[in-house]
């Protein structure tokens, strides 16, 4: 079963059509991995609708789900779960990042696809359980890229490590830890340019859309690179008027009535 950028269900690899209101009973039985109550179905997919109309919509659904010749459901003394286990991509996500999190240098016994990390939990759907979700998944992808691009760095894949760096980044544009890390690997790789470009564009999207400031945690990271910067104004001697040029212009024979204008200093 497929959530991940839209619904699809496959049996033998064999597409099967499900109607929207089966779709989103199988959906949310699949995301919750068990047996779950009449009630707490008809109440979640049918949230507006009295609980009898409610009651009515989820015996019709379930109905449908349960007949042959691919009976998708089971119920059982008023629960309701699939009949089979399914393979669910979100589910396989979940799995990895979970062992992702093991503290080992080792890799996860399983994979998936790494489109998967940036992929959308159903798109489109605007159910109020499948909000929850939607974010709870997300926060799990963007733990699970970090978390990859440490084991990348750490094995020594720099190129990889950075690519997962960068796709946490444009998942959550605002996610401070994911710009640290964008950081730190730029700094590994000396290339402090790169390490100050990205805190400038973090720093500057923090302030228009949040009126926030970085912490001070991700400022330490450039500090050295921007001390490095600082110019200091040049010496200039006693009783000098020029304090800002930084070579005072030749003395020329000039007219009364004509105004010289020094030469344009352009600042930082």
């Amino acid at each position: 079963m497929r959530l991940l950028d839209g619904f699809e269900l496959r049996v033998d690899d064999d597409p099967v059509p499900v109607l929207p209101s089966s779709q989103r009973l199988l959906a949310y039985l699949a995301m919750h991995q068990g047996p779950v109550t009449r009630a707490v179905l008809a109440a979640a997919l049918w949230p507006r609708a009295t609980e009898r109309r409610a009651a009515a919509c989820l015996r019709s659904t379930v109905w449908r789900l349960v007949k042959p010749p691919h009976a998708l459901v089971d119920v059982r003394q008023g629960m309701l779960e699939i009949s089979a286990a399914p393979e669910v991509d979100v589910i396989a996500v979940r799995r990895f990042a979970a062992e992702l999190a093991v503290p080992t240098t080792g890799w996860p016994t399983m994979a998936v696809p790494f489109t998967a990390l940036t992929a959308e939990l159903l798109p489109g759907w605007t159910d109020h359980w499948i909000d929850a979700e939607r974010n709870w998944f997300r926060q799990l992808c963007l733990r699970a890229l970090e978390m990859l691009s440490e084991r990348f760095r750490i094995g020594g894949d720099h190129f990889h490590a950075h690519e997962t760096a960068v796709a946490a980044v444009r998942s959550d544009p605002l996610r401070e830890s994911t710009h640290r890390r964008l950081i730190e690997l730029h700094l590994a790789d000396a290339n402090p340019a790169a390490a100050l470009r990205q805190y400038v564009d973090y720093r500057s999207r923090l302030r228009t859309e949040l009126g926030l400031t970085p912490s001070h945690e991700i400022r330490r990271l450039v500090e050295p690179i921007l001390t490095d910067r600082v110019e200091t104004a040049p010496p200039t001697m006693p009783g000098s008027r020029h304090v800002r040029a930084r070579h005072a212009p030749e003395k020329t024979m000039q007219k009364p009535t004509t105004i010289w204008h020094g030469p344009t200093e352009v600042t930082r």
